[in-house]
C-alpha cells in the first residue's frame, strides 16, 4: 500500500487543519472540560458506575430479560449524572469533540468519494448504512 509522502501536499495542509483544531476555542473548552472531570475522583467513579449499568442493562436487553424498573433505574441514574456539571459539562465536551472529527471524516470522505467538494446536500443523511454508496434504503 502506498502512502502519502512525509512532504506531500496534502499532510502538510492536514497539519496546518490539525493546528487549526488545536487553536480553536471551542477545542480548548471542551478539553478544559474533560481535563476537569479528570481532575475529579467522585464524577469519575459516579460515571463509571452508570456505564457500568449501561453495560449490565445492555446484556440484559441481549438475554431479552430487561424490565422496565430497569429502564427506570437507568433513567434515574442518567439524571443523577447529568446533575453533577464535571460530568454533565465531560459528556457533553465528549459528544461535541466526537461530532468535530466526525463531520471531519465525513467532508473528506465524500470529497474523496464525489471528486469534488461537497455541498451541504451531498452530506445531508447517511446513504448507505451510513455513508456508502450502494443506493439502497434497506439499511
Amino acid at each position: 500500500m502506498e502512502t502519502l509522502s512525509p512532504n506531500s501536499a496534502i499532510l502538510e495542509k492536514t497539519r496546518e487543519l490539525c493546528t487549526l483544531i488545536l487553536q480553536s476555542g471551542e477545542y480548548q473548552e471542551n478539553v478544559a472540560k474533560i481535563e476537569a472531570f479528570f481532575a475529579d475522583d467522585d464524577a469519575q467513579a459516579d460515571y463509571r458506575a452508570f456505564a457500568k449499568l449501561g453495560e449490565d442493562l445492555h446484556h440484559k436487553q441481549q438475554a431479552g430479560e430487561i424490565t422496565e424498573d430497569d429502564i427506570t433505574g437507568y433513567e434515574t441514574k442518567l439524571d443523577e449524572i447529568k446533575s453533577n456539571e464535571v460530568t454533565s459539562n465531560f459528556m457533553n465536551a465528549e459528544e461535541a469533540l466526537n461530532s468535530m472529527a466526525s463531520q471531519i471524516s465525513k467532508q473528506v470522505g465524500k470529497t474523496l468519494e464525489l471528486g469534488r467538494l461537497p455541498t451541504p446536500e451531498d452530506l445531508e443523511g447517511g446513504g448507505c448504512c451510513g455513508g456508502g454508496s450502494c443506493g439502497g434504503d434497506s439499511c
